[in-house]
């Protein structure tokens, strides 16, 4: 018996748009012997053998000189009369006299089935035949006069998704929703009531296996967010009052047969006033537009007249300026409540170093609490990012072996001339350790004694770097055990040497750290060099003993100067 299962071996493909008495009248010659048959499918899917539960496939079997052909199903699917649409009630059409064996040469076969479904076909000739296909040769086999090809056609039957999930509360378990259970907002009087505390979260987790999910939404109207597909989800609560949580929705979307099934989450949710103090929650961020931002630990009552509250320290030492800018506005952000903006009066820069306080104000949380004054809080200042492309050399993510190379980036990339051996590089690309994405470059020898160079090509001509200001910084990772002092960076852009090293030395070990230059360039249009020095007159501690140094993201961002 041959089981086809996919597209590729299949002889011929028909798209069936309605079944009704279509080729009722076909009539195969019987002067020659030969199998062949079409199959519809419905079209523009991606696997035409995964199907839904309630759909049928139509089969035409068009093979010349059978003396016979037998469709046969499993128990549970069923044979259609001929005469139905696509958007009939099936059922009504199903040939209850057929059983699961049909000898027509058209068969329609309903699948009820969830999971793998074979048709069989049986068909007999007076003389042997058979097919090359894509999964090997397709040959009858003798039974008493007649030679017979026996073939399986197996879809992959997926019914309807069950939804089941639980919520959480600080890990202990407050509701649990079997794939028996329906709720319904006619029975919210008896639903469960969980308190929660201004600020805090409940856990929402996707249970669903039924039938082959691939996806989900938590639908939480008074949750922050409010929508999420997250398979375990955690929503905050900041409003005061009563809620009901919402619904949860099972999917399977594309590659496979769609379907929903949605579920009441029937839970009421208390939101009560928190214990805790009402605080500035992360870090202040700068925008594009220069405004400031910054989340707190709860919803925030609308406020005015608060911009004096507020100070705004900025240096900026290259350009020797230290003043407080002062603050025009303040407000809750109108996207999320649990933010405040500010906007200054003058005009701020990436190079600046920006800190803010708040003191003596009347911010209130909708739970009545006050905001908790704070003190030189840092700015995350807004930049367009590294101009050097991550997935490039400055990341070390593309590997390009080439003999004495540190096999990263585009050919050349990366060079560093005498490299040690092959059992011990001096300098080599490797994924047994990164900052970010899969691979970073290590720098590993026994003892400083001697000069080390790698070689880094490419400003230029791959980034077109413009004439400006720029921050260049190297993401550094120490072995425990390494005594170094520093390197050095020079060629034609970035000439960081004797008088200004990247100094390691009291960096802290076993972790990455990032280290920090600032730079002002030409513009560069052609290709320039980079060259990291690993020098011993900078590591006379690191003269002796395994030295080992990894670097990582590179990074050129651009500086507004003052």
């Amino acid at each position: 018996m041959k089981k086809i299962g996919i597209l590729s071996i299949l002889f011929s493909l028909l798209f069936l748009v309605s079944c009704e008495e279509e080729y009722a009248d076909y009539t195969a010659p019987d002067e020659l012997s030969d199998v062949s048959w079409y199959i519809s499918f419905a079209p523009y899917v991606q696997n035409p053998f995964d199907i839904s539960a309630g759909s049928f496939i139509s089969f035409l079997d068009l093979s010349q000189g059978a003396v016979s052909h037998e469709w046969i199903i499993e128990e549970g699917n069923a044979f259609l009369n001929e005469g139905f649409k696509r958007n009939d009630s099936l059922p009504l059409f199903i040939k209850k006299d057929a059983g699961l064996s049909i000898t027509d040469g058209k068969a329609h076969v309903l699948f009820n089935n969830n999971g793998l479904n074979n048709v069989r076909l049986l068909n007999k000739f007076t003389e042997f035949v058979s097919y090359n296909s894509s999964e090997g040769a397709l040959e009858a086999y003798q039974e008493g006069d007649y030679w017979v090809i026996d073939t399986t056609f197996t879809f992959d039957v997926y019914g309807d998704l069950i939804p089941t999930f639980e919520v959480l509360q600080d890990g202990n378990k407050v509701l649990s929703i079997s794939e028996g259970d329906m709720p319904s907002i006619d029975d919210k009087a008896s639903w469960p009531i969980v308190e929660v505390e201004a600020g805090k979260s409940l856990t929402f987790v996707d249970l669903t296996t039924t039938d082959r999910p691939n996806g989900r939404l938590w639908t939480v109207p008074d949750g922050v967010p409010s929508k999420t597909g997250g398979e375990s989800a955690i929503i905050k609560f900041f409003k005061l009052g009563e809620y009901e949580a919402g619904t949860f929705k099972s999917l399977r979307v594309d590659p496979l047969p769609k379907n929903d099934a949605e579920k009441l989450i029937p839970l009421i949710i208390k939101v009560i006033p928190s214990s805790e103090p009402f605080v500035l929650s992360g870090v202040i961020k700068e925008a594009e537009d220069e405004s400031m931002s910054f989340q707190v630990s709860g919803e925030i009552v609308p406020f005015t007249g608060e911009e004096g509250n507020f100070t705004v320290n900025v240096k900026n030492e290259a350009a020797g300026f230290d003043q407080n800018i002062a603050v025009v506005s303040a407000s809750v952000d109108s996207n999320d409540a649990t933010f405040i903006k500010l906007k200054l009066a003058a005009p701020i820069y990436n190079s600046d170093v920006i800190t803010v306080s708040y003191s003596g104000g009347n911010i209130k949380s909708t739970d009545t609490r006050d905001l908790v004054d704070f003190t030189n809080k840092s700015v995350q200042m807004f930049s367009n990012g590294n101009i050097l492309a991550p997935n490039s050399w400055s990341g070390f993510e593309v590997e390009n072996g080439a003999s004495n190379r540190g096999f990263a980036g585009p050919p050349g990339s990366f060079w560093v001339g005498a490299n040690g051996s092959a059992d011990d590089p001096n300098w080599t690309r490797t994924t047994e350790k990164a900052y970010s994405g899969d691979a970073s470059m290590r720098f590993s020898v026994e003892g400083i004694g001697k000069q080390y160079n790698l070689h880094t090509y490419g400003l230029g001509t791959i980034d077109k770097i413009p004439a400006g200001t720029y921050k260049i910084s190297f993401m550094v990772y120490l072995e425990e055990g390494n005594t170094m002092g520093g390197f050095y960076t020079w060629g034609d852009v970035v000439p960081i040497n004797q008088s200004g090293a990247w100094d390691i030395e009291g960096l802290e070990r076993g972790k990455w750290v990032k280290v920090e230059h600032v730079v002002t360039v030409p513009a560069l249009d052609a290709k320039k060099k980079v060259t990291v020095v690993v020098h011993p007159n900078i590591n006379q501690n690191a003269s002796s003993g395994r030295q080992t140094m990894y670097f990582d993201d590179i990074s050129f961002v651009e500086l507004e100067v003052r």
